[in-house]
């Protein structure tokens, strides 16, 4: 059996369940074994609504991938989204102990750690993520690893991201249901910068804008690490909306016409270029300029990068972006969308792509795919933590574990 050690990646997103399975070669480089993907219909903004249908389209998804990485996987790290997410940056400061001469070591950084994370929080919400910023040992600010390090002051400074309650315990509950344990709940736009960013980028300053069905994921990075994340409540199917609405169509027909010949910028297509509606309540077919369809695209996609500037500048960076703007998501495929983000934020802007792994990438290698491959790296370079704590009428693990084997074991017989 190998040693290597192997990670899979469940994104929950409102359009479709994606699960990945990776493995970690002796290099260190995370190599993808499997890639699924199925409908879900249980998910709205995110968030689920209906735990039967999300659990249909996790099985589908997972047992895709293990089909063709041809192996079981028992747990996975799952994507958290939805415009209930927040976050704030917070401080701790502790006294490093006398016992080891002042020298920093790992017990006092999980202790200034945890006392950033003591903020007040409404008892509907929870902790997910308590990202360490920098440190501050005596004064001398700008510290990455403080361990080792002699003082007797020991500051840190975190970024804080709580999620509802309801919310992330449903998304556990079906994860379960499915018949797998939950490594680790990563907030969805943390998930897609893990999977398309490079480390230089997150060191000079990048804004990544995740745009998906319903949700649009906005993070600012600075200095190494994350400094400010919003989820904005519009989304590609937003656009796939206006377009039925605006040629008089069907939503499948609209999302069809809105992949294959839509477009952000309206001068950038020919004005005697004509499409094929089919016009709804009946067959009739009518032929329309394809720059109609490109007028009814672009205020939309604008809008939503507007909202994300507009919450890039509440965060107390005020300096420009060296590395300008990433954007992704299912909902960057639509053409032109690059050029749109670059008119409204006025900084370079590049489509973000998976990187960083190997083995089955080029099946994994689309924009959509940037949340569930940040997932298989994040699981990859991180141990497993305890999601469920904290969480009322969470199961007890000794029951989760049997209900859980049980699940798998009528999975594989049937």
């Amino acid at each position: 059996m190998s040693r290597r050690k192997r990670t899979a990646g469940l994104d929950l997103g409102t359009s479709r369940v994606t699960a990945i399975i990776g493995e970690v070669d002796d290099y260190g480089q995370v190599q993808l074994l499997g890639v699924g993907e199925a409908p879900a219909e249980g998910l709205r903004k995110g968030v689920v609504v209906n735990i039967d249908k999300t659990v249909v389209a996790i099985q589908a998804a997972t047992v895709a991938a293990e089909r063709m990485a041809g192996l079981r996987i028992e747990s996975a790290v799952c994507t958290l989204g939805g415009p209930h997410l927040a976050s704030q940056n917070s401080r701790g400061v502790v006294a490093v102990s006398r016992d080891h001469g002042f020298e920093v070591r790992e017990e006092d950084v999980e202790r200034v750690i945890e006392a950033a994370r003591a903020v007040s929080v409404p008892s509907d919400r929870q902790v997910i993520h308590v990202l360490p910023r920098s440190f501050t040992v005596d004064g001398q600010d700008g510290v990455r690893d403080a361990v080792g390090m002699t003082g007797q002051r020991l500051e840190v400074e975190t970024h804080i991201v709580t999620a509802a309650q309801t919310s992330l315990h449903n998304v556990v509950k079906c994860v379960h249901q499915s018949g797998f344990d939950v490594e680790e709940v990563v907030a969805h736009g943390l998930a897609s910068g893990e999977g398309v960013l490079t480390a230089n980028e997150v060191d000079l300053g990048v804004c990544l804008v995740d745009i998906g069905a319903e949700t649009t994921d906005v993070v600012l990075y600075a200095e190494g690490s994350v400094l400010r994340m919003a989820v904005l409540p519009v989304g590609g199917n937003h656009v796939t909306n206006d377009i039925a609405i605006g040629l008089r169509t069907t939503p499948a027909d609209a999302e069809t016409l809105k992949l294959n010949y839509g477009h952000t910028l309206p001068d950038v297509i020919p004005p005697e270029e004509r499409i094929e509606v089919r016009q709804v309540g009946g067959d009739r077919i009518q032929a329309m300029p394809r720059r109609f369809l490109a007028e009814i695209i672009g205020p939309r996609m604008r809008e939503i990068f507007q909202m994300a500037r507009e919450e890039m500048r509440k965060s107390s960076y005020d300096g420009r972006l060296p590395a300008g703007v990433v954007v992704t998501g299912g909902a960057a495929r639509l053409m032109g969308t690059t050029d749109a983000a670059q008119a409204v934020f006025d900084s370079a802007v590049r489509l973000g792509l998976p990187c960083g792994v190997g083995g089955l990438a080029d099946r994994a290698g689309g924009p959509s795919f940037a949340a569930a491959v940040g997932l298989v790296k994040w699981g990859a370079r991180s141990a497993p933590v305890a999601v469920l704590a904290g969480v009322r009428g969470a199961h007890s693990p000794a029951i989760g574990t049997a209900y859980q084997r049980t699940v798998r074991w009528l999975r594989d017989f049937f």
